[in-house]
């Protein structure tokens, strides 16, 4: 038998805890084809198959449950030597991933409310889209990430209403014209799905991957965004200009496991900030 990665065990494990290929490749931040060729690695490894396929469905076999028990304790200890001996590395730095509509005024409060109870950690911060933290998450170059999607962790998630941006004098337009972020980005697959489901006409006007970019586009009259007020800091179009409804749009800290206090600290800040959007006082906007 060849050694085996602990990669694949990760993943297997993900696959066990997530109940779903689905699920396991959002925590893992991989896609379900290169999660399922790792398992088809893994069973190459160990020589047996650990699946009772059905479609993409994949169903632990009783060889698939006896590696379960061993990549967890296999994973339990390379965990505990980790933070035995990596306790005072880990405690002296924090490695967050924070999407774009967070990387203002959230985390600025955030990491002024963390400095005050840990003023000598080193601090790295990674700004990008949910997919790409997920991969830096499982490729364990960040500790944790504030992203969007569906929950992949213990973390209660926060859900935030999401709403249409622009200039009314475009809604007159025959074809509307759409502004967002891209790519994969959730807003823009929400606002075609709306639109579609009233059969509205849209086009794409503009795509930018930053959030800057959209506020000039919408301030410029190029097109209508979806989006939160959190990400925009904008005014919303009004609920009766006619276009359709749309979800909210959930929000979560994803993390490695067994992290350090100081990151613990800062994940218990970021998640008193977006209690906060999710529940404001009265008579008290959002910021």
């Amino acid at each position: 038998m060849n050694d085996l990665p602990l990669p694949l065990l990760r993943s297997l494990v993900a696959l066990a805890e997530t109940g779903s290929l689905a699920r396991a490749a959002i925590r893992m931040g991989r896609s379900e084809s290169a999660l399922s060729l790792q398992m088809r690695k893994l069973e190459e490894s160990v020589g047996v198959v650990l699946f009772d396929r059905d479609g993409r469905a994949l169903k632990f076999n009783q060889d698939g449950l006896r590696l379960l028990g061993h990549a967890r304790a296999i994973l339990a200890r390379v965990d505990a030597a980790r933070t035995e001996f990596h306790a005072t590395k880990r405690a002296g730095k924090v490695r967050l991933g924070i999407v774009q509509d967070f990387a203002g005024p959230i985390l600025t409060r955030a990491l002024t409310n963390f400095r005050e109870n840990w003023p000598d950690i080193q601090i790295e911060i990674a700004v990008d889209g949910s997919s790409d933290l997920l991969k830096a998450l499982g490729e364990e170059r960040i500790d944790f990430a504030l992203c969007a999607g569906a929950p992949v962790g213990p973390d209660a998630p926060v859900s935030l209403a999401m709403a249409w941006f622009g200039d009314a004098a475009l809604l007159t337009e025959t074809v509307l014209p759409i502004a967002a972020v891209t790519p994969n980005c959730p807003y823009l697959k929400a606002a075609q799905e709306a639109l579609d489901s009233v059969g509205r006409p849209y086009r794409l006007s503009l795509t930018t991957p930053s959030l800057d970019g959209l506020r000039a586009a919408i301030t410029a009259g190029l097109g209508i965004a979806c989006r939160t007020e959190t990400a925009l800091n904008m005014t919303p179009l009004p609920t009766d200009s006619g276009l359709p409804s749309l979800p909210s749009i959930t929000y979560q800290v994803a993390r490695r496991p067994n992290l350090g206090r100081a990151a613990e600290g800062m994940i218990q800040v970021l998640k008193a900030q977006l209690g906060n959007l999710e529940n404001p006082p009265q008579n008290q906007k959002a910021p």
